[in-house]
């Protein structure tokens, strides 16, 4: 089958990440993105897996391009059509529409659709999506199980909605050097957090039980990664205050995680808010247990192999750090370690996600109509 994916753009991103990983292991069908928007981290990543890849530049007023993508469509003649995040799904599906095309696919990555916390365009978006969802697509994948319920209490079609969580690829498992390049005494427990600066990872939450561990002179070291961590003010100023500097350094992001997440003992999340947080899952692939917050699917990710504590409460999350700090190295860590790493495989592979894919793709192309 021809597969044609419209996303809204081709930066940095958990549902970038996806697209790509199923554009690089599904062997059985034809791929070929389209980004509304410009050329991003994953552009190059495409084509160097000879990808065809179309960028349209799109904005509010370039509505021209709306019958451009119409047009391009056609001339692609695609057997599904698959659409990312919610303009994407939108724009995406409407064009596909307009060229005759109604084997459309539907991804919706947004975790939280309160009305609070949701920009006014995108909350008029979606709102239009919920009606749109009895109309336009055929099948509507969602990333998270919690995600899952919210959507179909807001009044997205239920009968289309259908869990899809990500996958990831184990062969991708190394030892890190981080403790060995950072000279750091190979006694020393590593705690690390990937995640970018931003509101909803709470790190000052991270921060606030990180000082309360060393308060107990429990010996630590913990790096901060990704974007605008490195030389961020707000955290500097919070690490000197919480008197932290020799015990945390902050680092920008890197291109393989992997590479970090092998050199930690411990990953912690502190979201108050996420979807299908990557992070957890990539740092049990190496296994690496996580202390992750109960907000969208980590717990689910992390089952009984980590800690799971409330968002927003420093000393619970600080307790649950310092349970994993003192396990390290016993023979319960290293069966912890091993059954992280398993339950990916087990429910979270690439495998699984790219056949649960192909398998949607296929139903959605036996009853195909135009």
């Amino acid at each position: 089958m021809k597969i044609v994916h419209i996303i809204t753009g081709l930066g940095d991103g958990g549902a970038e990440h996806t697209l790509f990983k199923i554009c690089k292991y599904d062997y059985l069908n034809e791929h070929i993105v389209v980004s509304l928007k410009g050329r991003g981290k994953y552009y190059k990543l495409l084509n160097s897996l000879g990808i065809k890849v179309y960028c349209l530049n799109f904005n509010l007023f370039s509505i021209h391009k709306l019958f451009y993508l119409t047009k391009l469509l056609r001339s692609i003649k695609p057997d599904i059509v698959q659409t990312w995040l919610i303009i994407a799904d939108f724009i995406g599906s409407i064009a596909a529409r307009f060229a005759g095309i109604r084997n459309i696919v539907w991804n919706i990555r947004y975790s939280n659709i309160e009305i609070k916390k949701v920009k006014l365009f995108n909350l008029i978006v979606i709102r239009l999506l919920i009606k749109l969802s009895y109309i336009l697509p055929k099948s509507i994948v969602v990333v998270s199980k919690k995600a899952l319920s919210l959507y179909k209490s807001k009044g997205y079609d239920k009968k289309k909605l259908k869990f899809i969580p990500n996958g990831y690829n184990l062969k991708n498992f190394k030892k890190g050097e981080f403790k060995k390049f950072n000279k750091i005494n190979n006694n020393i427990p590593i705690i690390g957090c990937v995640a970018r600066y931003d509101p909803l990872k709470d790190h000052l939450n991270l921060l606030n039980a990180l000082s309360l561990i060393r308060a107990k002179r429990i010996n630590f070291f913990c790096f901060l990664v990704g974007a605008n961590i490195y030389k961020n003010k707000i955290l500097i100023n919070e690490i000197k205050r919480l008197k932290l500097t020799k015990n945390i350094k902050l680092l920008k992001p890197v291109k393989n995680v992997s590479n970090i997440m092998s050199s930690l003992d411990i990953h912690v999340q502190s979201s108050i808010s996420e979807g299908f947080p990557n992070v957890v899952a990539e740092s049990m692939v190496q296994r690496t247990p996580c202390v992750v917050t109960d907000v969208g699917d980590s717990s689910y990710i992390v089952g009984k192999t980590g800690w799971v504590v409330p968002p927003a409460n420093s000393i619970k999350l600080a307790r649950k750090i310092e349970l994993a700090v003192k396990e390290i190295g016993t023979r319960k860590w290293h069966k912890r370690c091993n059954q992280a790493r398993l339950r990916i495989k087990n429910k979270f592979s690439i495998t699984k996600m790219i056949n649960s894919y192909n398998s949607l793709w296929n139903k959605i192309y036996k009853f195909r109509s135009y």
